[in-house]
């Protein structure tokens, strides 16, 4: 299985359902490759923090940082 594969599998292999063949493609395929170990991890992280149902609270300062980059990238320029 490659990369591309992985990707496009990725919300079955997700699924508390998903088939054991794939599921043990996927996990041979993780082992080998840092960059997919990356994605997946980053996929179940941000399910977890939806399903949790909570907010998660940012740091005042890190939160003013976000406001400054996300307006930099929009043009208006940091506030």
């Amino acid at each position: 299985m490659n990369c591309n594969e992985v990707l496009e599998q990725l919300s079955d292999y997700l699924d508390e359902n998903a088939r054991a063949e794939l599921c043990r493609e996927i996990e041979e395929h993780l082992h080998q490759c840092h960059n997919c170990q990356v994605i997946v991890d980053g996929v179940k992280k941000t399910i977890m923090l939806y399903q949790a149902d909570r907010a998660v609270e940012v740091p005042v300062h890190i939160g003013t940082k976000l406001s400054a980059a996300m307006a930099r990238e929009y043009g208006r320029g940091a506030s």
